[in-house]
């Protein structure tokens, strides 16, 4: 028969396991290492091109569709996007998609500075390379327009046309807790 200290020993080794397991995952695989940290510590940018918000627990495509494939990129385009990361196992996972509008704004940061593409001002941690878009497609949709979040100037949410959107770029992202 076990005894009660027997038992709170193992109850407390089981609990330190999956507290530990836990923080591992959220960090990214186990056998990564982040390759560089933003100054606060919110971002952790991985090998495999993908950047760990450790306050949201979202893991970013470093790279956005412009940096990636240098021309412009409708809603519809965007989420093909989103499916053939997801069939290459982009850094190693199958659930990478359009953000929400929620999420995207959580990039937004006016005390940080970085370039779009243009050599403009943009409001994103530099953690994220120079020279991205200004913006990014979302995930919520309303008839033939989709939401916009802007990283430029104050920010913000603009519905625009699925096809002609003035403001087309897009970053994808995936919960941490997700599928590989």
């Amino acid at each position: 028969m076990l005894s009660r200290n027997t038992i709170g020993t193992g109850v407390v080794i089981i609990f330190l396991a999956l507290f530990f397991s836990t923080n591992i995952f959220a960090e990214g695989r186990a056998s990564q290492k982040p390759i560089a940290e933003s100054v606060d510590k919110r971002f952790a940018n991985y090998a495999v091109g993908t950047t760990l918000d450790r306050k949201t627990g979202l893991l970013w495509m470093t790279q956005d569709y412009w940096q990636r494939e240098t021309k412009w990129v409708n809603w519809y385009t965007a989420n093909e996007y989103a499916q053939r990361m997801n069939h290459k196992k982009f850094g190693g996972y199958d659930d990478w998609r359009l953000p929400t509008p929620e999420e995207a704004a959580t990039l937004y940061d006016r005390r940080k500075r970085n370039m779009d593409k243009d050599g403009d001002k943009i409001f994103i941690d530099s953690m994220f390379p120079t020279g991205a878009g200004w913006s990014t497609w979302t995930s919520e949709e309303k008839s033939s327009k989709a939401i916009t979040v802007s990283f430029k100037d104050e920010g913000g949410q603009t519905y625009q046309d699925k096809i002609s959107g003035i403001d087309a770029f897009l970053r994808l992202v995936r919960p941490v807790t997700g599928s590989n």
